[in-house]
């Protein structure tokens, strides 16, 4: 009987830590102006091909959250940065690069995005609300290198004609 009783135990602990982290997750998005709204896997592809990433360049990724992003970035030869504050996703994001072989490319910053250094930047990753893309728009353009590449996610920036569209992303040029 104690046989069954102890992994049935370390099924319930493991669940019970699960929904706890889970919640906690939420919970701290709740309070932010951007939450943690994951990239459809099926246009990280897109995003790729629309930034024309190039081994040795840098690419920044303004709410990294799990790190999709920058581990396709990262795959294809680049220095990925991301800025992150939420914790949860610092941390599942650092486990997943050792995982995947890629931490030595990979850069963490729990850092606020407004105060991201986007000069070292040859390409830029947004993901953003409506409401925000002019802030967003008007951080990078004003912050950013000449030149730059911004892949911006669902919502167009307002004021600027992006260089292509595909499946509702957006390719500017600084």
């Amino acid at each position: 009987m104690t046989i069954v009783i102890v992994p049935l135990l370390l099924i319930v602990i493991f669940l019970l830590l699960f929904v706890i982290l889970t919640f906690l997750m939420l919970a701290f998005d709740f309070f932010l102006d951007l939450p943690y709204v994951a990239t459809d896997r099926q246009k990280i592809d897109t995003i790729i091909k629309l930034a024309k990433i190039k081994k040795g360049e840098t690419v920044i990724d303004l709410g990294s959250g799990d790190g999709r992003l920058l581990f396709a970035a990262a795959q294809r030869g680049a220095h990925a940065i991301g800025y992150e504050i939420n914790p949860l996703l610092i941390v599942l994001t650092h486990i997943h690069a050792k995982l995947k072989g890629l931490a030595g490319q990979i850069e963490l910053r729990r850092q606020n995005l407004w105060k991201a250094d986007l000069a070292a930047a040859d390409v830029i990753f947004v993901y953003g609300r409506r409401k925000n893309m002019p802030k967003f728009e008007e951080f990078i353009y004003r912050n950013a290198q000449k030149g730059s590449r911004v892949v911006v996610n669902t919502n167009p920036f307002l004021n600027k004609e992006p260089q292509k569209v595909a499946n509702d992303l957006f390719l500017y040029q600084v």
